[in-house]
């Protein structure tokens, strides 16, 4: 194990947080909760996305009640199941093209699924942070797509969109992606604040506990917002 990841983590194993919880379970549920919350908020607060330095901001928001490292990029490299996600050293590079991805779509016109396929591939591979990427990602993408009229939903967690986003295959990803129209900025903002609508800690809390169901019957699980 890298010592960068070793740096983060209590003995036994589980992320170090700010509420000291030590227990793998509670810390899940804990940061399900307040990240779940959190999205809502900043979906309610209507963001304008312009670059890459407002996916910094996003994971800050939904993260930083619980890790130091919330909103900063990762100091070194790690993969998951296999796959190598792109060296820390080069993120300006990676920041690049990804700003030139947001920045060559016209503002405030509807984007077509590719567009965001394109990005949420770029983005999963250079992968910044420690934990909470995908999640993240999906608040940045919401909030970017709304500031372009459009609210987009895609599976974060199924089969074909790993497989998808392991091979970078953004023609498969873009056919997992959703895309409504809607007739304004404020509209589409709209459509995801009633869709994620703020929950109560027990509404959360049973939301949680229904989505362990689900992983243990080998379901989906709801992704809906990113809230996952």
């Amino acid at each position: 194990m890298s010592d960068w990841i070793s740096e983060t983590l209590y003995s036994n194993g589980v992320l170090k947080n700010k509420l000291h919880i030590h227990d793998p379970k509670e810390l899940e549920k804990k940061e399900y909760e307040l990240s779940a919350r959190n999205a809502l908020f900043l979906l309610q607060k209507k963001p304008q996305i312009n670059d890459i330095e407002d996916l910094k901001k996003v994971h800050q928001f939904l993260f930083g009640e619980l890790y130091d490292w919330a909103g900063k990029y990762r100091p070194g490299n790690f993969n998951k199941n296999g796959y190598e996600f792109f060296d820390h050293t080069r993120f300006d590079f990676a920041e690049k093209d990804i700003n030139n991805m947001l920045h060559k779509h016209p503002a405030r016109k509807p984007l077509a699924n590719k567009d965001y396929a394109e990005l949420l591939d770029a983005i999963n591979f250079m992968h910044p942070f420690r934990e909470g990427n995908g999640r993240s990602c999906k608040v940045f993408l919401s909030a970017y797509a709304a500031n372009h009229g459009q609210v987009i939903d895609y599976p974060r967690r199924n089969k074909e969109m790993i497989e998808a986003q392991n091979e970078a295959n953004v023609d498969k990803i873009a056919k997992l992606i959703k895309v409504e129209n809607t007739p304004s900025r404020n509209r589409a903002f709209q459509v995801l604040q009633s869709a994620g609508k703020t929950l109560s800690q027990a509404e959360l809390a049973q939301k949680y506990a229904e989505q362990q169901e689900k992983e243990q019957q080998g379901l989906d699980r709801d992704d809906s917002l990113g809230l996952d």
